[in-house]
């Protein structure tokens, strides 16, 4: 990222799900962190037990962070299986491993639908769905989704030699709300309450979808699998408001008291979005801010929380011709500072990282976090800010980077004690073992040994003697780059640590201390 070009300031902690264009192709959704300009980090392709999955309707669980929720969507989509309730997943924010947690059952029939069959056909057949693509979660572990129901009416078709029912009518079609609490799903299984239509232009948006079910099912699933406008929608934290924005009507629905009595008003934006296309998935941050992203672009768009407008705020289109979702863990916020600069270069055996900053407020500390590959994230410096409000420049150096893919970041820290995160930046060492020693000499005869890459069942720790004869031996658990080496037991003085690893042998001097010698 290049000095001179401010960073956007998407909300932190923000992640989601993209499956590659088109629809039908059923290309796996792979889950990514939404990095505060716009783009997108990689994490794993969505999977349970070993079998790929397309998901939706992300949503979080406040007293779980790291893990999102969300619903498993069947391709292709047919006349036969569209009604088929989802699956919720949990799903890990370090590896994209979904754990599938129960179906999430759709709203029964209501008992006040009495159309009748009309002259010409020969019946009808109550249906009801949960819709796998729409889903957020509030600041309170609750996941809020939407169903439907209403009924299809058929005739038998005999225009072929085997007789097949036709679907001919579509009646009584009603949105509900529905809540999942999701520290007890799914012993308890989603409340579901009828959605408020009696706003006119609410009752246009049913309609319409209304009128997609029809054609869907009278085309035998051959057009586009019925939608009804809403893509997706988002819990406001500072109203409780569900809100959603229509893209290819450019209109934006409020639905008030979600959890309670359901109420839908729809409004037209004065500044629509500057696109008429679908909108792939909306996201949320702490201070109430909105973002709408193109499903067929992948720009993201800001909008106002109240009234639907766009803001004039665009970031990047890095999430492509994509269908799925994103989702903001509750508490994400704006950076407290503006960044416009973060780089990671290696130097060496090092990794160097520099950054300037525009403007700062309330800003307390920048904290170096790295990752390697798929372990999580260690912060390995804290860097004071400046707190200078025309802003300035920092530089830190990871003087013992791991071998491999490593990714680094800022955390910066407010000083309210708030954290918000930098884009990531990715960089790739090579090198020979090259283990590192601290405290050095070590009191007590206790040291930590940082290795430059994940310890394997043939890592050894050694301590020699000036002499050469192997005086302690360690073997230490697979899967760590820092080892506590304690040789208490030993005198004070020089020895040699050797470290065997990956075929490689590396030795360095240090010394062991006593307290009291």
């Amino acid at each position: 990222m290049g000095s001179g070009q401010l960073l956007a300031q998407l909300p932190t902690s923000s992640f989601a799900v993209t499956s590659a264009c088109p629809a039908n192709a059923g290309n796996p959704s792979v889950l990514q962190q939404v990095n505060t300009d716009g783009s997108l980090t990689p994490i794993g392709t969505v999977t349970s037990n070993g079998t790929p999955l397309i998901v939706n309707a992300l949503g979080s669980d406040d007293n779980d962070r790291t893990a999102i929720y969300g619903m498993n969507v069947v391709q292709p989509v047919t006349v036969a299986n569209f009604n088929t309730p989802p699956n919720l997943y949990r799903i890990s924010l370090s590896t994209a491993e979904a754990t599938n947690l129960g179906t999430v059952t759709p709203p029964a029939t209501p008992a006040d639908v009495t159309t009748p069959a009309q002259p010409g056909e020969s019946g009808f057949v109550d249906t009801r769905l949960t819709l796998n693509f729409i889903g957020d979660g509030d600041a309170s572990s609750n996941y809020y989704v939407a169903g439907a129901t209403f009924r299809v009416f058929y005739v038998f078709d005999f225009s072929i030699p085997f007789p097949f029912i036709r679907p001919v009518r579509v009646s009584d079609l009603r949105l509900y709300v529905g809540v999942v609490a999701l520290p007890s799903f799914p012993a308890t299984g989603p409340v579901w309450r009828r959605l408020n239509t009696s706003d006119p232009a609410t009752a246009a948006v049913i309609a319409s979808y209304q009128a997609e079910v029809q054609t869907y099912l009278n085309n035998n699933g051959t057009t586009p699998v019925p939608q009804g406008g809403i893509q997706d929608w988002v819990f406001d934290v500072r109203t409780g408001n569900l809100v959603s924005y229509l893209g290819q009507d450019d209109q934006f629905i409020t639905i008030s008291t979600p959890g309670s009595a359901p109420v839908g008003v729809t409004t037209q934006p004065t500044t629509p979005i500057p696109t008429q296309q679908d909108i792939g998935s909306m996201f949320t941050d702490r201070d109430g801010n909105i973002y709408a992203v193109d499903a067929d672009g992948g720009t993201i768009y800001k909008l106002d929380r109240l009234t639907g407008n766009y803001s004039g705020q665009s970031y990047g289109a890095a999430f492509g011709c994509s269908r799925g979702d994103a989702v903001s863990l509750p508490g994400a916020l704006p950076l407290p500072v503006t960044l416009t600069e973060f780089r990671a270069e290696a130097t060496g055996r090092a990794v160097r990282l520099s950054w300037a900053t525009a403007s700062e407020q309330n800003a307390d500390a920048f904290l170096v976090q790295r990752r390697h590959e798929g372990a999580d994230w260690r912060t390995i410096q804290t860097i004071r800010a400046g707190n200078q409000s025309t802003g300035q420049r920092y530089s830190a150096l990871d003087t013992a980077p791991l071998n491999g893919q490593l990714y680094y970041r800022l955390a910066m820290r407010d000083t309210d004690g708030t954290v918000a995160y930098s884009p990531v930046q990715a960089v790739r060492m090579t090198g020979k073992l090259a283990p590192q020693t601290y405290p050095n000499p070590a009191p007590d005869g206790v040291l930590n040994v940082q290795l430059t890459e994940p310890s394997t069942t043939e890592t050894t720790l050694e301590l020699l003697s000036t002499t050469g004869q192997v005086v302690h031996r360690l073997q230490p658990a697979t899967g760590l780059t820092t080892i506590r080496l304690d040789a208490h037991t030993l005198p004070g003085g020089l020895y040699y640590l050797r470290v065997r690893q990956a075929s490689q042998t590396s030795t360095v001097p240090v010394a062991l201390t006593h307290q009291g010698l």
